[in-house]
């Protein structure tokens, strides 16, 4: 004879204690969340192709990066306009290997294989990106430039 048999309540089926739980959710547990798809419209700036343009761009840009004194973007100025004159289309044509890749500087910022054909948004949104890593400031980019005419 069976444990339960002498029970008033014989074992319920498995399903039906399932289904119970889920629509009972008698431990009151949180709905899982539910997807949501959005529609995520990302609309360029396309800052025109200028020098001074790409100035103000890059002004507005620098307190994402924590960099919101005048100093750094004094510095900046002086890093770049050294480098490229703030021109967008800029392109060096001394060869340097990387990897054994042919690479040439282009852009505003003169990073190794950029393309000057690419928005002055990326070629700065690069350049703050590569300064941050590399010197985390623009004026300690800027002293290194200095000292080795190469940042």
């Amino acid at each position: 004879m069976r444990f339960y048999e002498n029970r008033f309540i014989k074992p319920l089926p498995i399903f039906l204690v399932a289904l119970f739980l889920a629509t009972a959710n008698p431990l009151n547990l949180p709905p899982e969340p539910k997807a949501v798809a959005e529609e995520i419209v990302v609309k360029p700036v396309l800052v025109d192709r200028t020098p001074e343009a790409s100035k103000e761009y890059a002004k507005s840009q620098l307190p994402t990066m924590g960099w919101d004194s005048p100093k750094q973007f004094a510095c900046l100025l002086d890093l770049w306009t050294g480098e490229s004159n703030w021109r967008p289309d800029a392109y060096n044509k001394t060869v340097v290997y990387q990897n054994g890749q042919k690479l040439h500087a282009g852009g505003i910022p003169q990073i190794l294989g950029l393309d000057p054909d690419s928005t002055v948004e990326y070629q700065i949104q690069k350049g703050l990106e590569y300064i941050a890593h590399r010197y985390d400031t623009p004026c300690l980019a800027n002293a290194f430039w200095h000292r080795n005419f190469w940042y």
